[in-house]
């Protein structure tokens, strides 16, 4: 589909030619009658189709019979030609304006007027009648909703350092695939298509990579987004969906949006460094990439298909090529399963051309087949392996993300790197020189105590106990498994249970001091990471930013 977020139903509105018939009416309404989007496509689901609409009594096309009796307007989407709202001449033009090709409404795309005049002359729905209607209030609409974009999407300046802080793997990799397969004009990142497959080698992965780069924020709807990118509840309420390929993006930053590109870029490589990367997220990228390695060779396999003019595959056929693509990733390189596709279809066909009587279904199953049996036989005999397919006879250009992770991360070749290469270059810093890392980023507990005794102005009246509530549900970004960050919100609860022992009995200042010092058990406990003293790091900061803020929060 060419929506990330799924869009509402299309707003069609109807109006009524009070000069038809009845019976016709009801034509020109059942005619528009959705049932809603088909999940998969996007393509319409109607509730009736054209051979069921009794329309032949007035005309030779249900759309001219249609026009006759109403006219169904789109809502939110406008003339290719004259740029008003957009009066659909047939529901083949509804499809092509969901999809974002250029459509001209009944004004500019007289025949359809002309045809439905003829139908009920002299008092049928006429083309000045139509622009009489449809002109009044079209500026003022366009105008409103330009200025709710701009409310609801402003251009703002954000720390990207501090969004990548937070970002999954996934959301930093979609936010590189889609900069380098689309690339900006003046900074400006459209239009993203979600279904050619050039950003992730299935549309699938190309809709995962870029949701988690927009919600991890590091793709943004820019504000000169042109207001058919959007569903509307109405003339000026934004809806909740919006088309990825009519949409503008641009990346936070804090300079002009144009040089924001290039600097997100080198900031989401040096994130990427798999020598920087937790244990967590190496894992995360070895899935990724065999990921990507099977639906590679699936996508050739169903290029090859093509090629060969044979069907595309059935559902169970599909299942298979998944299975087999799967395994295959774990032992060979891309350009390996390459060579397999190429040897597996050119038999198929080979075959399918010596029986002339076999369905092309039953020769796609035995392709399969032929594609197990290479993937089996080179398994067990890794001798048999030609040399890999290289990307000049593989003749199907790889996706971004693919080409990101093995050029860019990596540093491998996409087409010719196996398990080995692959495993070697994942290899990081172990999670305990990582949690000594984090340990040794922490300020030592005595300085933060003598931060604590000497500014009790930013924590009294409470404000210790409410700040260590807050940190017990806390999800801090963690260095390593088992780090301290990892800990700091089981630490906070031992500590806020040890504060509401002894307040009663000492008062509110000595039960922080008192609460704050048995932090340094926490240091001694689970192989010595100070955990008490990122919880108390942790505290000073939210206190210190709470009273620059100076907000109502406590």
């Amino acid at each position: 589909m060419p929506y990330a977020v799924p869009p509402t139903d299309p707003n069609i509105r109807l109006e009524i030619n009070a000069y038809a018939p009845t019976a016709l009416q009801d034509v020109g309404i059942a005619y528009w009658r959705l049932e809603g989007l088909e999940p998969e496509t996007g393509e319409p689901i109607w509730e009736q189709s054209l051979s069921a609409l009794p329309y032949k009594m007035w005309s030779g096309g249900a759309h001219y019979a249609a026009a006759a009796a109403v006219a169904a307007t789109l809502l939110g989407y406008w003339c290719a030609s004259c740029r008003g709202e957009l009066v659909l001449t047939s529901r083949q033009a509804l499809v092509d304006a969901l999809v974002g090709k250029a459509v001209e409404c009944r004004r500019c795309n007289t025949r359809v007027d002309d045809q439905a005049a003829g139908i009920l002359n002299p008092r049928a729905l006429t083309g000045h009648s139509h622009r009489a209607l449809e002109a009044r209030g079209q500026a003022t609409i366009e105008q409103a909703r330009r200025e709710v974009i701009a409310e609801l999407h402003p251009v703002a300046f954000e720390d990207p350092e501090q969004l990548l802080a937070d970002a999954s793997l996934q959301a930093k990799l979609g936010a590189l695939a889609v900069i380098h397969a689309v690339g900006n004009t003046g900074g400006l990142i459209y239009p993203i298509e979600i279904n050619d497959r050039t950003i992730a080698p299935n549309a699938s992965l190309s809709k995962d990579l870029f949701i988690a780069a927009w919600q991890g924020g590091l793709l943004q709807v820019h504000p000169t987004s042109p207001t058919n990118a959007f569903s509307w509840d109405g003339e000026t309420v934004l809806g909740e969906g919006f088309y990825t390929n009519r949409a503008r993006f641009f990346v936070p930053g804090d300079g002009p949006v144009e040089e924001r590109p290039e600097r997100l870029v080198d900031l989401l490589l040096d994130r990427l460094d798999p020598t920087r990367m937790r244990s967590t997220e190496r894992t995360e990228l070895t899935d990724l990439v065999r990921h990507l390695i099977a639906e590679e060779a699936s996508r050739y396999f169903v290029h090859m298909l093509g090629e060969h003019n044979l069907p595309d595959l059935t559902e169970t056929q599909e299942d298979a090529l998944r299975t087999a693509t799967a395994r295959g990733a774990e032992l060979f390189s891309i350009g390996h399963l390459d060579r397999m596709v190429w040897g597996s279809i050119r038999d198929t066909a080979g075959v399918h051309q010596r029986n002339a009587g076999m369905p092309k279904a039953n020769a796609i199953t035995y392709g399969l087949k032929q594609f197990e049996r290479w993937i089996e036989g080179a398994s067990e005999k890794p001798s048999v392996l030609s040399d890999p397919f290289s990307e000049d006879e593989r003749n199907l250009p790889l996706s971004s993300a693919t080409g990101i992770v093995f050029r860019t991360i990596l540093d491998l070749d996409p087409m010719s790197a196996g398990p080995g290469e692959l495993a070697e270059a994942l290899v990081g810093a172990s999670d305990a020189e990582l949690r000594h890392e984090c340990d040794a980023s922490i300020p030592d507990h005595d300085e933060l105590m003598e931060w604590l005794r000497t500014s009790p102005g930013y924590w009294n009246d409470g404000k210790f106990r409410k700040v260590l509530g807050l940190l017990e549900g806390w999800t801090p970004q963690i260095c390593a498994p088992g780090c301290a960050h990892e800990r700091i919100g089981h630490v906070a609860q031992e500590c806020g249970r040890v504060y509401d022992r002894i307040v009663s009995s000492v008062g509110d200042t000595d039960a922080a001091i008192l609460t704050a010092e048995a932090t340094v058990i926490a240091n001694a406990l689970d192989d010595g990471v100070r955990a008490g003293d990122g919880l108390l790091t942790s505290l000073v900061q939210t206190l210190q930013d709470y009273d620059a803020r100076q907000s109502n929060e406590f």
